[in-house]
């Protein structure tokens, strides 16, 4: 048993665990923080928010958006978003409440770990 135990450690540590499902440039973190016209965005801790977004190749993201207007990431592709903003009720079923689409979208670049997403004049809180 303890020999089972010890290869599947020796497995997960040499690379051999879960591989990242995007070919192309990645980066591995990043965080950042949601303003309009400058200013921090909050949000009712009675609310669930999601940054849904877009890369150019077609996959889609959901990034989580605490109260405070912030999210951090795990690993990303690099490029070009179209993003939009999902606010509903954290216990609600189905299609968020509010949808609004981020003018602009988010460019994820390499080397770059911290990101400010304005949500433009449209915005309504």
């Amino acid at each position: 048993m303890r020999g089972w135990v010890a290869l599947l450690l020796l497995l997960g540590l040499s690379g051999c665990g879960p591989k990242k499902s995007f070919d192309g440039p990645t980066v591995d973190a990043f965080i950042g923080r949601l303003t309009c016209i400058g200013q921090p965005v909050t949000f009712p801790e009675t609310e669930k928010v999601r940054l849904e977004v877009y890369h150019e190749t077609g996959q889609s993201f959901l990034i989580p958006i605490q109260p405070d207007g912030s999210f951090k990431i795990g690993w990303m592709p690099i490029g070009k978003y179209s993003a939009a903003l999902l606010r509903g009720n954290k216990d609600a079923k189905g299609p968020p409440a509010k949808r609004h689409n981020i003018p602009g979208g988010l460019q994820i670049e390499d080397g770059k770990t911290e990101y400010t997403i304005e949500l433009g004049k449209g915005y309504q809180p």
